[in-house]
């Protein structure tokens, strides 16, 4: 099981110039990917990256399976999840300590925890994006 996580980020490390919506992708789409990529390494004459690929190809053809594959997707969607509701519970303390600061009149506090919640609440819609997109990456898997 290590292994395969281990492949998955060789992959996401040698497969750079790939956006995150092919991140949860078949094997057979892992592999033409890499294949492509070593191809464009090629023509640059990149022979470190194209041995790099070479092993990441070997690795996804040696060990990926479409199981794997939704396996990792899942717990991508898991940890993204996880965070989210940390990051709303980090809102909600914020929250509190700006009721707090505006009951006492501390103004200084107030504009603190105002931007501080603003960022949180960034934080927040950034990671709800992410886990959209991933649950998104798993139902097409």
């Amino acid at each position: 099981m290590k292994k395969l996580t281990v492949i998955t980020t060789v992959l996401m490390l040698s497969i750079g110039g790939m956006s995150v919506a092919q991140a949860a992708q078949s094997c057979n789409d892992k592999a033409s990917a890499i294949e492509r990529e070593i191809r464009i390494a090629e023509q640059f004459g990149n022979y470190n990256k194209v041995a790099g690929l070479k092993q990441a190809l070997y690795e996804v053809n040696m060990h990926c399976t479409d199981a794997s594959v939704k396996k990792d997707a899942q717990k991508k969607v898991d940890k993204l999840e996880r965070k989210l509701a940390d990051k709303r519970q980090d809102v909600a303390e914020v929250e509190y300590d700006l009721q707090k600061a505006k009951a006492k009149g501390d103004q200084r506090k107030v504009i603190k925890y105002q931007n501080k919640l603003a960022e949180k609440q960034r934080d927040v819609r950034q990671l709800e994006q992410e886990l959209n997109q991933a649950r998104a990456e798993l139902a097409a898997l």
